[in-house]
């Protein structure tokens, strides 16, 4: 199966549009606001978050591609713990990967700051302690930003499709010698070949629509703690949609700040995700003035190894404008 690369421009953001989202570490870091300490949690935080994602997502940083950002998934591919990885140049704590073209797809993203995708993609992996074996993947090399124009690092997602190509390889296989002994069955044959290449596009595009949510999409994103629901973490799409600065958001109550939430019965419904950790998603009307944006917001609980609410995360996104 011969691999497809391609290289694509990222899009310019528009004018009024929500600030361009800048990564997973660097866009949530509050700057001088927060101490060492509480940059810590929040990092281990959106580490434990980035965790529960299906796809596998990993974050190297400099010339030398050192993994910074590991998630299960990515490591699972690799036979080890992200922890095992990370800090560690690339090629050298997977030695395995080097001469697969990862040279070249980080070479050109650092040179072009573009883009760089490849579609099922043959990848020989030699996990520590087990068999080599061939794989194919499609993978996107996305361009991280700590602030605009200031590119440090390249983060990757991969999404394992070796299923859906050896299933369309086999039945490939299987429609050449049903044709060749019975043309009856042909089109029998076809019919499963079609349905494979359907199930493959659709898993294709929720790889991609995740991979696009995380990196392009102007996403608000906030982090809550503690019964009080302390804002530690509050990106700066978050800060526009709520109509505040970061000096009075961060480190405070969320409901002192706005307390206009309360009466939207905000404050019940956290109560109830933290409680039940089931996830949430509600419309809200934050903003004042002429026009108030409709808010869908998810309130989305993370958990510890004891299955307890430590934190919830708060994903908005705006929809259309109400006369006040």
């Amino acid at each position: 199966m011969q691999s497809i690369y391609s290289a694509s421009p990222l899009p310019d953001a528009q004018p009024g549009s929500l600030p361009r989202p800048i990564g997973l570490t660097g866009s949530y870091r509050p700057g001088a606001l927060v101490s060492e300490a509480v940059q810590t949690a929040v990092y281990q935080h959106l580490q434990e978050l980035l965790a529960q994602l299906p796809v596998a997502m990993y974050l190297v940083r400099g010339p030398a591609h050192v993994l910074d950002l590991v998630n299960l998934a990515a490591a699972a591919k690799w036979g080890c713990s992200p922890n095992q990885v990370r800090g560690q140049p690339f090629f050298e704590a997977l030695p395995h990967l080097r001469g697969q073209g990862y040279e070249a797809a980080y070479a050109t993203v650092w040179q072009t700051y573009q883009a760089v995708t490849w579609q099922e993609a043959p990848i020989i992996c030699r996990p520590p302690g087990g068999p080599a074996g061939r794989g194919y993947f499609d993978v996107s090399f996305q361009p991280f930003y700590e602030e605009p124009g200031c590119l440090v690092g390249i983060l990757v997602t991969s999404h394992d499709v070796t299923t859906q190509v050896l299933a369309r390889q086999h039945t490939r296989q299987a429609t050449e010698e049903l044709s060749a002994t019975n043309a009856g069955l042909a089109d029998y044959v076809t019919e499963l070949t079609r349905a494979a290449h359907t199930a493959q596009v659709y898993a294709e595009a929720q790889a991609t629509l995740l991979a696009q949510l995380l990196e392009q999409a102007p996403m608000a994103i906030g982090l809550l703690v503690g019964a009080d629901y302390v804002v530690r973490v509050c990106n700066p799409g978050l800060l526009a949609l709520w109509g505040c600065t970061p000096a009075q958001m961060l480190h405070q109550p969320l409901f002192k700040v706005l307390p206009a939430l309360q009466g939207q019965g905000l404050r019940n419904l956290l109560n109830e995700v933290s409680c039940t950790g089931i996830a949430a998603v509600v419309p809200l009307l934050p903003s004042t003035g002429e026009a108030r944006a409709l808010v869908a917001c998810t309130f989305y609980p993370l958990r510890d190894a004891q299955g307890h609410t430590i934190a919830i995360a708060v994903i908005a996104t705006v929809g259309e404008h109400e006369p006040a």
